[in-house]
């Protein structure tokens, strides 16, 4: 019997199955100091550091013109970029989530994948932080380097599964509102990590994964329950999607391949989309262990 909601304890307890394990796809450190990862570059939106005289090679846009003036010397600003990398999970717990055929539902698998995530991010040193909606609300954490800040999202993303009753229709432009309010809370070179129901979405998901795709890094991952993906040979079968039912007969071939070939096609639109953008995507489902899986689809290693 499928459980309808996480369990904190389990999803506290997933920080010791991931402690050895890392995220893929991370850029390269470029200095690490005691733990601190810290590079000096200049550019703009980073940590101004320091002042100090102008050096062959130095941006010219980056020349403090006012102590140049007061010194009578060329003078540049200095500035430290912070490389500890901040990584966000976005964790959809919206009714089209809340759907099990065994093992779990997909909101709760959902969430183990988003905690194990945020338990490796948190071991490899880097800020960890969250957004999470359903279809009424939202919540965000900012990232930090705090195991309380991932509590706080976990808990935060409970507390929205649990205003899940009954499976509904997926709303389509529900992932496209959520990137929309997100976008002005993220800072440049954050990795964004989709996770929840992304197939069949318009064309405005699309194009705002490419305006973020030109400050963030982002991977998706798509959750899905077998029954989803194939039907079982039980006969005749009622399928509801919490607002009308439908009978279907699970023996015919003819019904079997539609069924099949529904999934197919919309997994192949988001594919395609997704390959033309550059960006990586994961097809998990609900009854896989969810740090296995992450390992086998190669997220984590």
């Amino acid at each position: 019997m499928a459980s309808l909601y996480s369990d904190l304890s389990q999803l506290t307890a997933l920080r010791f199955h991931v402690k050895h394990r890392r995220l893929v796809r991370q850029q390269k450190l470029i200095s690490q100091k005691g733990g601190a990862h810290q590079a000096v570059r200049k550019g703009r939106g980073m940590s101004f550091s320091e002042v100090r005289e102008y050096q062959p090679g130095d941006d010219v846009r980056h020349i403090d013109w006012k102590v140049t003036a007061r010194q009578q010397k060329a003078h540049t600003k200095v500035f430290t970029e912070e490389l500890e990398k901040p990584v966000m999970v976005l964790c959809e717990q919206t009714p089209v989530m809340f759907f099990a055929s065994q093992v779990r539902f997909k909101s709760v698998q959902a969430l183990n994948l988003a905690t194990a995530l945020g338990w490796i991010t948190l071991h490899q040193g880097d800020r960890i932080g969250g957004w999470s909606f359903n279809h009424q609300t939202h919540t965000f954490v900012p990232a930090k380097h705090q195991h309380r800040s991932l509590m706080r999202f976990v808990q935060q993303t409970q507390t929205l599964q649990q205003s899940l009753s009954a499976p509904g229709l997926q709303d389509p432009h529900a992932w496209t509102r959520q990137l929309e309010a997100i976008s002005p809370s993220l800072r440049p070179g954050t990795r964004l990590i989709l996770i929840g129901h992304l197939l069949n979405q318009p064309d405005g998901f699309f194009a705002r994964l490419r305006l973020l795709k030109k400050h963030h890094q982002l991977d998706l991952i798509h959750v899905y329950d077998p029954l989803e993906q194939q039907l079982p040979h039980n006969g005749m079968l009622t399928v509801t999607d919490g607002h009308t039912q439908n009978r279907l007969n699970s023996a015919s071939e003819a019904v079997q391949q539609a069924w099949q070939s529904g999934f197919h096609q919309a997994w192949s639109n988001l594919h395609s989309h997704c390959q033309r953008l550059h960006l990586p995507l994961l097809a998990i489902n609900t009854q896989d262990d969810p740090v296995t899986a992450l390992q086998q689809t190669g997220m984590i290693r």
